[in-house]
C-alpha cells in the first residue's frame, strides 16, 4: 500500500529484474535462506499482472496460451473460472475461442483485468504480482477472484498492491510503500490505515 507515486510499481519491476537498485541489493530468498539476486533469469519464477490490461488482438484462448502454449482447453476454462472470467465467457457465441480486439476491445476494463489475471494463473508461477489488478472489480468480485486464486495454490506467494482495505483484509502482512522506504504495518497501523478509507 502506499500513496501514488511512491514506488509500489517500482518496487514490483524490481522484483522482475527490470529495474536494478542504485544502491543495496535485490534478492529472491528461498525457504532455505538461500538468496538469488532479480535478474532477467529470475523473471521465470513471477506471474505478473500489470496496471491496466493486456489483453491483445486475437481469441481468448490465444491470450491465454501465450503463457502456456500447450495449455488444454479445460486448463483454459479452469484458469478462467479461477479468475470469475469463465461466468461471462461462456455465455459467448464461442466462448473461449470468441475474438478480443486489441487491448481488450469489446470487453469492459474489469472483464479485461480478469482474463489478465487467469493468463498469470494459468502461467502458475510460484509468485504472483497483481499491481493495481483488480482496481476495475466491484469490491465483491475482487474478493472472489482472490479468495479463488487462495483456494486453488494455497502454498503460491502472492504479492498485491493496491488502495482497498477490503483486499488487505486477506493479506497476511501489509507492507507501506512510502518516500522510497518499505516498512510492515503492525495490526494497530493497519487498522487506522483502513480507518482512514
Amino acid at each position: 500500500v502506499g500513496p501514488s507515486g511512491q514506488g509500489k510499481t517500482t518496487l514490483i519491476r524490481m522484483f522482475l529484474g527490470l529495474l536494478i537498485p542504485n544502491s543495496g541489493d535485490a534478492v529472491l530468498c528461498d525457504k532455505d535462506g538461500k538468496e538469488v539476486t532479480l535478474n532477467a533469469s529470475t523473471r521465470k519464477y513471477f506471474s505478473y499482472v500489470p496496471q491496466g490490461n493486456t489483453i491483445f488482438s486475437g481469441t481468448i484462448a490465444e491470450n491465454l496460451r501465450m503463457v502456456k502454449e500447450d495449455a488444454t482447453d479445460e486448463e483454459i476454462i479452469e484458469a478462467l473460472e479461477v479468475a470469475c472470467a469463465y461466468e461471462f465467457i461462456k455465455d459467448l457465441p464461442d466462448g473461449i475461442n470468441t475474438k478480443v480486439g486489441a487491448r481488450g476491445l469489446g470487453f469492459s476494463e474489469g472483464q479485461a483485468q480478469r482474463i489478465s489475471i487467469a493468463r498469470a494463473v494459468l502461467r502458475d508461477a510460484p509468485i504472483l504480482l497483481l499491481d493495481e489488478a483488480t482496481s476495475a472489480l466491484d469490491v465483491v468480485t475482487e474478493r472472489r477472484v482472490l479468495n479463488n486464486i487462495i483456494k486453488q495454490k494455497p502454498n503460491k506467494t502472492c504479492i498485491v498492491t493496491t488502495h482497498r482495505p477490503s483486499v488487505l483484509n486477506l493479506c497476511q502482512r501489509v507492507y507501506r510503500v512510502e518516500k522510497t522506504k518499505v516498512s510492515q504495518l503492525s495490526e494497530a497501523e493497519f487498522a487506522e490505515f483502513a480507518s482512514n478509507f
